[in-house]
């Protein structure tokens, strides 16, 4: 392995909006640890070759990537030239959800090391290793070009959020706090249950508490937004909902002084449908400051719900919308066209409840499905809009009610739909 006698001097970190979380929670990691005090850190949102050379003077660089599957075209040109202008003088790391899913189309593309599962444990020991020299070999979730058998993130230890800041503040990279990981239910158009193994697990409310006080006095944090692939899940195992941990949760945060605004189960969260009562979003509308509220609905059709694996119906939905209108909140609506098993029929229900959501006051967020890798429908084909479809998401675009970039998504698809092909 190329790296072992190289001790770096410098980390420079690829920014992207896409995984600008990912980035801030790993930095974090990063800060708190005292082995790395004497790291230079750089976090560019570009890494011309002029920087890279001019690092090289000063001692050994490496490059970290976050790399979502959603970015692997740009990720892939930007490695190979990378690797192909300065061979070895550089070390090239990878982590993020491809990484997990699949850890060799990383390699291929010339990573020296690639991280699988989550990161903020992982990464500052590679770190570690690398500023004094030393062999990454036996760190559990890394992968090499020498790698004979590939973990699985089900089967590596699992981060407690409690122990890790969510964003790395000194640097004044910050940005939602993650307050949730993992999701028990098995979508199949999803990666989380094979990167969490449907572990659901919290950050405690003085630990989300003390971060966010940190933010407010140390870099002036008027507003803040929390993270979680299903708000409402807080406290705990994921199922349902338990609406006391979210009342102390909200109130505990909510009263931080100098915090104006606090955001929940809004963009970038969301929450599924049948968890939304009265009682929770009565209460949450007290402390929260988001007019919206992401709601995951992803089909007009129980068939094809059923299909995904969802665990929850149209009306569930339908109701959810209702209940969010009646408390305050303007339902944002997710719905995902061209589902695997999706039919004409199905198509055809999906864009008519669209239609009947708009009319109570929802806006629709439509997208195209995409084969992730790492979700049971991995292997199926990529999602694409019929001529129909496409014209009537447009027009309700046209007329504010729609959002999406579903042409970007069907040509993203089409890119995942080839990674099948390549070796794991």
């Amino acid at each position: 392995m190329r790296v072992r006698d190289l001790a770096i001097e410098t980390l420079l970190f690829r920014f992207h909006q896409q995984s600008r979380y990912s980035v801030a929670a790993l930095l974090g990691a990063v800060e708190v640890d005292p082995h790395l005090i004497d790291l230079r850190v750089l976090v560019r949102s570009e890494i011309p070759d002029n920087l890279i050379r001019e690092e090289l003077k000063s001692g050994n660089v490496a490059i970290a990537y976050s790399v979502m599957s959603t970015q692997l075209e740009r990720v892939e040109h930007e490695a190979r030239h990378l690797r192909d202008v300065f061979g070895d003088q550089i070390v090239l790391m990878a982590g993020g959800p491809h990484a997990s899913t699949r850890p060799m189309d990383l390699v291929d593309m010339g990573f020296d090391i690639v991280v699988v599962g989550e990161g903020e444990r992982v990464f500052p020991e590679i770190l570690r290793r690398l500023t004094t020299g030393k062999s990454v070999d036996g760190i559990a979730g890394v992968v090499t070009a020498d790698t004979k058998i590939i973990p699985k993130p089900r089967n590596l230890p699992r981060v407690n959020l409690d122990e890790y800041p969510p964003f790395a503040i000194g640097r004044n990279i910050v940005g939602p706090i993650e307050v949730t990981r993992g999701c028990p239910f098995k979508c199949k158009f999803c990666s989380t249950p094979f990167l969490t193994g449907g572990v659901v697990r919290h950050r405690s409310i003085e630990r989300t508490r003390f971060w966010l006080q940190q933010a407010v006095e140390r870099r002036g944090f008027k507003r803040a937004w929390f993270l979680s692939p299903n708000a409402l899940s807080y406290g705990g195992h994921g199922r349902r909902a338990k609406p006391e941990k979210l009342k102390e949760l909200l109130e505990r945060t909510s009263t931080i002084d100098g915090l104006d605004e606090l955001y929940f189960g809004s963009f970038p969260s969301e929450v599924r449908p049948e968890f939304v009562t009265y009682e929770i979003l009565r209460m949450m509308r007290e402390y929260v400051a988001n007019t919206t509220l992401q709601i995951g609905l992803q089909s007009g059709s129980d068939r094809v719900l059923e299909i995904c694996n969802r665990h929850h119906t149209v009306d569930d939905g339908i109701n959810a919308a209702r209940i969010a209108l009646d408390t305050g909140f303007i339902p944002h609506i997710d719905m995902i066209f061209g589902l695997p098993g999706e039919t004409p029929a199905d198509r055809e229900k999906s864009i008519r409840i669209c239609e009947e959501l708009i009319d109570m006051g929802a806006k629709i967020h439509a997208h195209v499905f995409m084969p992730l890798p790492g979700s049971d429908f991995a292997s199926m084909p990529p999602g694409e809009l019929d001529t129909e479809t496409r014209r009537r998401l447009g027009d309700l675009s046209r007329r504010g009610f729609v959002t999406g970039s579903w042409g970007n998504q069907e040509r993203i698809a089409r890119h995942l739909a080839t990674l099948r092909h390549r070796k794991t």
